[in-house]
């Protein structure tokens, strides 16, 4: 029996630990996600076999992200497997790596329905190619951020104590914008945000916004991956201050990110306006992710 609990930001040093001894690109495998998600939903972690394991409870469906750390795998997932099948609820596996299907597929030949999600692929890029913006492909983001410049008396600014308030009410306002199509969906990302805010030096978070005659009018933040790789857990503009979007996207990478070789900017979710903002950017790696579901007798 897994003894998992809620998760905390007590758990980050031992997850961190666990995190750090493998190399991987999942968003899902940064404490600040994990966390952060325990504001619209049941998180719940534990530690089994020298592994991380991570449980989600969705709308009835029991879901659980693959093993990971430098303990015994196998054993592992045997375990979290044992676990999902107790359960009255379905379960699943989550953010698996090709490598992770090739396991599965060997350790329980034919035993699960394997299937590819492009709403969760993850958008990786070059902190390079971010910062410089080199050539034609991204001569439209040199145009936004030109026209930005030209029209805006702005100022960037690393996010701290001082001004983490003022980020949360431009997400506020932000909300109050949005199409009431997605309103419901919105305000739960909302909440995620208000948890992060909450414990953004706690969970270790890196940030920076943008001021218009000293207006916050764009912000973004996120955490360290690995030694080479930054996740960017959230970007916020004005979409009808022009060149906005793109110059925080720029001006966050100059100024905090520079020494990262690649920038995790997570999923599109299936979104169209999302998944072309983030192609427009031409990633350097469209990272792959599956899941699996036990097969029905």
């Amino acid at each position: 029996m897994i003894d998992f609990h809620p998760v905390e930001t007590g758990d980050k040093q031992w997850i961190d630990s666990l995190l750090q001894s493998e190399s991987r690109f999942g968003c899902e495998y940064t404490f600040g996600n994990i966390y952060s998600y325990s504001a619209v939903m049941e998180v719940q972690v534990a530690e089994i076999c020298g592994c991380l394991a991570v449980r989600y409870f969705i709308d009835g469906l029991t879901a659980y992200c693959y093993p990971i750390g430098g303990g015994n795998r196998e054993k592992a997932l045997e375990e979290i497997l044992r676990d999902g099948s107790s359960r009255e609820s379905e379960f699943v596996l989550f953010a698996l790596t090709a490598e992770n299907v090739e396991e599965i597929s060997r350790l329980y030949p034919d035993a699960f329905e394997v299937e590819a999600l492009r709403q969760d692929y993850e958008y990786i890029y070059l902190s390079e190619d971010l910062i410089e913006l080199k050539g034609r492909k991204y001569q439209p983001k040199r145009n936004h951020i030109s026209f930005f410049c030209r029209n805006t008396r702005w100022q960037y600014e690393k996010i701290d104590r001082h001004n983490i308030d003022e980020c949360l009410a431009m997400s506020r306002q932000w909300l109050e914008k949005s199409a009431e199509e997605y309103r419901e969906e919105l305000q739960e990302e909302y909440r995620i945000i208000e948890l992060f805010f909450a414990h953004y030096e706690d969970l270790g978070l890196v940030g920076g916004l943008l001021r218009c005659d000293g207006e916050v009018i764009a912000y973004t933040f996120g955490e360290k991956m690995t030694e080479d790789m930054f996740c960017v857990h959230v970007e916020k503009a004005y979409a009808d201050i022009r060149g906005a979007y793109a110059m925080i996207n720029r001006q966050f990478v100059l100024n905090e990110l520079s020494d990262y070789k690649y920038i995790n900017r997570e999923d599109d979710t299936g979104a169209p306006n999302l998944r072309k903002a983030k192609l427009s950017y031409h990633p350097a790696i469209l990272y792959e992710k599956y899941e699996a579901r036990p097969k029905k007798c």
